[in-house]
């Protein structure tokens, strides 16, 4: 009955802890993933019946699974797509380079000048702030 469950985890956590309250996330985080110790845990801090436990965590894996498998899917669908979409911005960029090599290192080069005198124009304006003329002429 070891199962291995590492996304399936935080729902079965939060169901031992809702209906056990006396079992700390530290004693959940050693036994995460393997049922028969979480079993043997639970039995230990609560003093269940075996039968009962595993059953409650039979159920929770199940639900969990049901549960989540629609959630898994989900997300295989949308990285999917959206890998699929970096690899094709990849592509032309990487084509666009190709055919425009010059231009690609000229607008490189001019991005990262720009950057470099925004940060530095931005870091030396806190610094050294210049009091206006208002200040000047009050004595401020």
């Amino acid at each position: 009955m070891k199962q291995q469950t590492s996304g399936k985890w935080n729902s079965i956590h939060g169901a031992v802890q809702e209906k056990y309250g006396q079992i700390t996330d530290d004693e959940l985080r050693e036994v995460e993933g393997d049922s028969e110790q979480l079993i043997g845990l639970i039995q230990q801090k609560v003093g269940a019946a075996r039968e009962e436990v595993e059953s409650f965590v039979t159920r929770i894996y199940q639900e969990c699974g049901e549960s989540c498998s629609h959630l898994t899917s989900r997300a295989s669908e949308y990285a999917e797509v959206t890998g699929e979409k970096l690899r094709q911005g990849y592509e032309r960029s990487t084509k666009a380079v190709a055919r425009h090599p010059m231009e690609s290192v000229a607008t490189a080069l001019g991005i990262g000048i720009l950057a470099g005198i925004a940060i530095g124009y931005s870091l030396a304006t806190d610094r050294y702030r210049e009091p206006t003329w208002r200040e000047r002429w009050s004595g401020r």
